[in-house]
């Protein structure tokens, strides 16, 4: 099952979030059967570190026409070239995944006032290296 999640590297940590919380504790054999297809909008490292190990990857999401169509505050008159052409033809021809290792950190968070106890919270991330 092909999962594609286009957006922001804001809305992929949400995404990953959920995926971790109400999908993570369930049993793991069906998790083989779902692949995750990240189509950015604007700048994400995740999508950098897909396109140094895939070329169509890049080609299709990391050229200066894409980041520049996403790096803009306003949307253009016009759209300078096919999204979603662009968006189905990764779909499509997505053959083979890469796979990437989600993590955990917890993190001990304190409250402004220093008589409230800390508490600990448990952040989800994919681990790439942009080397």
């Amino acid at each position: 099952l092909k999962v594609v999640a286009v957006g922001g590297a804001g809305y992929h940590s949400t995404l990953l979030r959920c995926f971790v919380r109400h999908l993570g504790a369930k049993s793991p054999e069906w998790l083989g059967y779902l692949r995750f297809l990240l189509v950015p909008l604007g700048t994400h490292p995740v999508a950098q570190y897909l396109g140094s190990v895939d070329g169509r990857y890049g080609a299709a999401f990391l050229d200066p026409p894409w980041r520049e169509l996403f790096g803009r505050s306003e949307p253009p008159a016009t759209e300078p070239f096919n999204v979603v052409g662009r968006i189905l033809a990764y779909v499509t021809g997505a053959g083979a995944t890469h796979p990437l290792p989600v993590a955990e950190a917890m993190l001990t968070c304190k409250h402004k006032f220093p008589d409230e106890d800390s508490y600990q919270k448990f952040v989800p991330f994919v681990g790439v290296s942009l080397a």
